[in-house]
């Protein structure tokens, strides 16, 4: 192990970190100033909220004041998946990449957490990956085994829609590398393009489970989801309106 690694992290994934180990961008280039320009020179790897242009920052800044930028431990990222699999629009709001299946009911992927991620810059505390960021990446990990794995081809539109949801909190789950590991646990076929499934969701850190989640899903036609939405409106609108 070298003498000394630094972990850097997004800006808005630190607010308070109180370490030397695992410290924020703005925090890092602060401190090339100083204590890092003498050698030996600290293996510095990139934590969540370190993509590929935060990572030309730190290339630029360890050549501004004359450091090797070899320093900086170049892993690869996986890739995200795509919006067809999470659901979302943004490139930014995607927690999950590189999932793969590794037996008959798992399977795995990292998490990858953007600095700009919605939820990240709307609801910060301390240092370490909010509530509200793991239970989207349970979520986004949960529709993206059922659209990938769960889900027959059939041609036609349809929804996912959650039934139950539950949270567990271990540990700290901090913004630096984590795996998840999602099992499915319970799969009823009722067609092509409709199905009910449960599964669990573990967020794993240095070996350790920092957090897991559960979900249960229905995935029925969209044409289907809309005739129940829309009765739903007429009755509920009704009844505000008698009172």
């Amino acid at each position: 192990m070298p003498e000394k690694v630094v972990f850097v992290v997004g800006d808005n994934l630190a607010t308070r970190s109180n370490s030397v180990d695992l410290v924020s961008l703005s925090e890092f280039a602060a401190s090339l100033k100083g204590e890092l320009i003498s050698e030996p020179f600290p293996v510095v790897i990139p934590g969540q909220g370190i993509e590929d242009y935060e990572r030309e920052i730190v290339r630029s800044k360890l050549r501004q004041h004359g450091l090797p930028e070899s320093i900086l431990k170049d892993i690869p990222l996986p890739e995200l998946l795509y919006h067809s699999e999470v659901h979302k629009r943004k490139p930014e709001n995607v927690l999950i990449a590189g999932l793969r299946k590794v037996e008959d009911d798992l399977f795995k992927a990292t998490l990858r957490i953007s600095d700009r991620q919605e939820m990240v810059l709307d609801h910060t505390t301390g240092s370490h990956v909010t509530a509200m960021v793991i239970t989207e990446a349970v979520r986004q990990i949960s529709l993206a085994v059922g659209e990938r794995y769960l889900l027959a081809p059939s041609g036609r539109a349809h929804r996912f829609i959650l039934n139950s949801l539950q949270t567990t909190f271990h540990k700290f789950l901090l913004p630096l590398p984590a795996q998840l590991e999602y099992s499915v646990q319970e799969v009823s076929q009722k067609g092509p393009n409709r199905l009910r499934f449960r599964g669990r969701c573990d967020l794993v850190q240095a070996g350790v489970v920092a957090a897991s989640g559960s979900m249960d899903m229905v995935v029925m036609e969209e044409e289907r989801a809309d005739r129940i939405e829309a009765e739903r409106i007429r009755e509920t609108t009704r009844a505000l309106a008698e009172l």
